[in-house]
């Protein structure tokens, strides 16, 4: 399989035997108040503050669930995890559940988590150079080395993006993968000639002097869903009203976490441990409501012309469609 990253294929192989055999997950356990115990898996982002908040503000409660929080390091852990069914719903950026599904793992996106808004200057994402490095415009990241934190994801799919939309070839391009927290000192060395952060990174790589050149989600693709929240086939066809109940509270929580951005600020502060002051400068993604399938369609296309995927997926089939009526 070209394009997938080594450490989701080994994840996959690690869980696909024994998941793809499994007749069904463990049963589901409700509280002394008759709520249901669902346990969701996040990355340490500022997409999970919609998720915090309706924990806090009681929105998963008035649905019915009791909602636990569990925080693991990538989208390429959760998805085995979630298919598996340790958390019942999990996330993941919208090009590693295409690979999950590529990869045959049995997922179905249920909720939006978090996009890319339109406007430029309210991105969460940016690729940012040396104000006195040998990158000085957009063009010249044509034969730039930048970094990201994993190839062939939806940093390197997303960059491309928006480069060809600006009319630069990017077949020259190279990426170097390595953590967001490395970023900064690998630019200041010179080690690479650009890197690409996302909140509340970003604000950490303008606070060290560095140039945005390009806001890369937003200019891949206006209003898109980046990512999306998921299950696993199996569980979605044995609890199709729990699934239903949880789309219904995120689109309750993605609503109010939108009304009132500061408190989506405190939750990821109070939840995820990040820096306040940081945090109360970062932009903050957009949380739309729904389920969006027409930027997944875009994102596929690209992500076949980039190599991430071998073919778009089945989107009818990935996308879940509700309780059956």
């Amino acid at each position: 399989m070209r394009g997938i990253p080594k450490a989701f294929a080994a994840l996959v192989a690690l869980f696909a035997v024994g998941v793809l055999a499994a007749c069904g997950g463990p049963e589901l356990t409700k509280t002394a108040d008759g709520r249901t115990a669902l346990r969701v898996g996040i990355i340490p982002t500022i997409d999970a503050a919609p998720l915090y908040l309706g924990v806090s503000e009681g929105i998963f409660a008035k649905h019915g669930l009791d909602v636990t929080v569990h925080v693991a390091d990538s989208g390429a852990a959760l998805i085995p995890a979630t298919v598996k069914q340790e958390n019942q719903i999990g996330y993941a950026n919208v090009i590693s559940d295409f690979q999950a599904a590529e990869q045959g793992l049995d997922i179905k996106l249920v909720h939006n988590c978090c996009g890319s808004g339109a406007d430029p200057a309210k991105d969460v994402s940016q690729v940012l150079v040396k104000p006195d490095g040998p990158i000085r415009t957009v063009g010249d990241l044509a034969h730039a080395n930048i970094a990201v934190n994993s190839l062939h994801n939806i940093g390197e799919v997303s960059i491309k993006m928006a480069l060809e939309k600006r009319g630069v070839d990017v077949a020259g391009i190279r990426f170097t993968p390595m953590p967001f927290s490395d970023m900064n000192d690998a630019l200041k060395r010179g080690d690479v000639d650009a890197i690409w952060q996302v909140e509340p990174n970003v604000q950490a790589a303008l606070a060290a002097g560095f140039t945005p050149l390009i806001s890369n989600f937003v200019e891949a693709r206006p209003e898109a869903t980046l990512g999306y929240y998921l299950t696993s086939g199996a569980f979605a066809k044995q609890n199709p009203q729990v699934v239903q109940a949880f789309s219904d509270a995120m689109d309750e929580a993605n609503r109010f976490a939108t009304e009132h951005p500061d408190k989506a600020r405190e939750a990821v502060v109070t939840n995820l441990r990040f820096n306040p002051e940081i945090v109360s400068t970062a932009n903050l993604p957009t949380y739309p409501q729904g389920l969006d399938r027409a930027s997944a369609a875009e994102y596929a296309t690209y992500a076949v012309k980039y190599g991430a995927i071998e073919k778009a997926p089945d989107l009818e089939g990935l996308f879940w469609s509700g309780p059956a009526n």
